[in-house]
């Protein structure tokens, strides 16, 4: 039986179970997180910024297609038995709702936002034992005149930033007669991992060395914008910053200038550093120092097109206040970090600690987390993804204008920025919890990184 039909079958419904990577636990147990916090879901979403031509009714049928073709994409999340791994019960989907498509008809567009109902999906509850895991909201401007918004909104342990990318082209891909809904771009994907080439003590001593790492970080205490907050009903918003042509192109110089070609995300990590950093000397209070987790996509060469969960680790860096005073000081610090996680293996090593929260309960990881940095998660979350979907210039017939992500984060830390490039724009998506950051304050957080991010003078830093 080739790989294809293999896949095929391990999902079918009535016989598949796809078992959860250790990324894809690590996610889970976020959510679980997030709802004894804050009554909500860990949630993305993603816009695609479309013109009228776009084929509603072509959309539909595509997607539901693709959910009866792919039953994870509807699939009750368990585990197996009372204490066997959790998985999609791809066997169960026939039972749970196709993935919702809702319209909305909007007068006019306000801002480069999706309208405030929309953007309030991320601050819904999905049942993950229900398949509740991916749902659309169509947005038509003046009857579709002045543009559309599409908005997927997926619990995140479903697609990682680059999942969601390749499951849209594919989407797209099948519209056009290009595949059927049946092959994916890495047909052998949803079957079981390989076996281990280490042991399970060697994996449980760089799972600890991993674990030990993040504790280290607590010798200089954190402190986020919101706080350690107990419990806080979670009220998530987002203002998008997205710079024409011209400014993207000096933004782009200067982030090769000083991070260099290949990591150009310590540019923008630096930036989101010091526009935080602004907020807190207005508010005239002490971080402590910035920890930021930055996830690192381990797709292996060959399998870029994987969709489904999550293929991440974390890397984890640290900057203490005074390294915060100058972009290119602290850029030479976050790179200096990124080297020794490299050489130490930090990254295959929360890989496996990772995996270790298939077998743990969902709880762990926060708990420890939160033990170790003292209540706190971390400073604030970040994440870039690069170009958008390379290659996408048009959805379902219409043109594809801009996208961007909007990246998960929970009440507390209660703010990430989410930095994406589209075909010569920039977007950078400040995701934030009602009350965590005045407008005034926000104001500050706007005016730094744009500052950083242009070379423009400041006087917050």
């Amino acid at each position: 039986m080739s790989a294809a039909a293999e896949a095929s079958r391990a999902q079918a419904p009535g016989k598949g179970w796809v078992p959860l990577t250790g990324a894809d636990c690590f996610l889970r147990a976020f959510d679980d997180e997030v709802r004894r916090k804050g009554s909500a879901s860990h949630l993305s979403q993603c816009v695609l910024s479309l013109g009228a031509e776009f084929d509603t009714e072509g959309f539909r049928k595509i997607v539901a297609e693709a959910a009866l073709e792919h039953p994870i994409l509807r699939a009750p999340v368990r585990r197996r038995g009372w204490v066997g791994l959790p998985g999609y019960a791809t066997y169960a989907a026939a039972g749970a709702e196709l993935p919702r498509i809702e319209i909305h008809d909007v007068t006019a567009r306000i801002g480069p936002e999706p309208p405030p109902h929309v953007v309030a999906r991320l601050n819904e509850r999905r049942s993950l034992r229900r398949g509740e895991l991916l749902r659309f909201d169509i947005v038509r401007y003046a009857g579709g005149r002045q543009g559309m918004d599409l908005v997927a909104t997926w619990v995140h342990m479903l697609f990682d930033g680059a999942g969601i990318e390749r499951f849209l082209i594919w989407l797209d891909e099948v519209y056009r007669q290009a595949r059927s809904a049946s092959e994916l771009p890495a047909p052998d994907e949803l079957l079981p991992p390989s076996p281990h080439t280490l042991g399970a003590g060697e994996r449980g001593r760089r799972s600890r060395e991993w674990q030990r790492w993040m504790e280290g970080l607590a010798d200089h205490p954190l402190r986020s914008l919101a706080g350690p907050l107990a419990v806080c009903r979670q009220d998530l918003r987002y203002e998008l910053l997205h710079l024409g042509e011209d400014a993207t192109r000096d933004v782009c110089a200067r982030a090769s200038e000083h991070a260099g070609f290949l990591t150009p995300m310590l540019f923008y990590l630096a930036a989101a550093i010091r526009a935080h950093h602004a907020v807190f000397r207005a508010r005239r209070v002490d971080p402590g120092s910035y920890v930021v987790p930055l996830p690192v996509n381990l797709r292996p060469k060959g399998r870029e097109g994987a969709i489904f969960r999550t293929h991440t680790s974390l890397v984890w860096f640290q900057a203490l206040p005074e390294s915060v005073a100058s972009l290119e000081g602290l850029i030479e610090v976050l790179k200096a970090q990124r080297r020794d996680a490299i050489k130490s293996g930090q990254i295959e090593n929360g890989a496996y600690a990772m995996e270790f929260a298939r077998v743990a309960p969902r709880r762990l990881y926060a708990r420890m987390a939160r033990a170790a940095l003292r209540g706190e998660l971390c400073s604030f979350f970040f994440a870039y993804t690069g170009e958008f979907s390379e290659g996408l210039n048009s959805f379902f017939g219409a043109t594809l204008a801009n996208a961007h992500h909007v990246a998960p984060v929970p009440a507390s830390p209660g703010s990430c920025l989410a930095v994406n490039l589209f075909r010569g724009h920039l977007n950078a998506t400040h995701v934030f919890q009602r009350g965590v950051i005045s407008p005034e304050e926000r104001a500050i957080f706007d005016e730094q990184l744009r500052a950083d991010l242009l070379g423009a003078p400041s006087t917050l830093l």
